[in-house]
This record gives structure tokens, sequence and C-alpha cells, in this order.
């Protein structure tokens, strides 16, 4: 269920990032330097009936 969504954010943000003249591989390479360097995190997303529990090991 939340591939899509990230499937989604991948692909905006690589728009975004040609729109902003940043370099799409970069970019990507530091988010995922920044999510692996967060173990033990969770993030708890609601909205309204529906929870998103995400926790990065």
């Amino acid at each position: 269920m939340l591939s899509p969504v990230l499937v989604l954010a991948v692909l905006g943000g690589a728009v975004a990032c040609h729109v902003y003249r940043i370099d799409v591989m970069r970019a990507l390479g530091t988010g995922w330097r920044i999510v692996s360097a967060l173990p033990g995190t969770r993030f708890d997303v609601e909205f309204s009936r529906t929870a998103v529990l995400v926790a990065i090991r």
C-alpha cells in the first residue's frame, strides 16, 4: 500500500530536482544517507481514520 505513494514521491522529487536544477542522483543519495542514519526512529502519520507507522531499525 505504501509502495505507490513512495514511487509518486520519488517521481515528484525528481521533477522538483529538474525544475530547480539539482542533480537527481545526488539528491537521492543524500536522502538515502539521511534515512539510513536514523536507526531506531519511528514516524507516525495519522490522517482521519487511517494511520501509518514507519519504523527504521
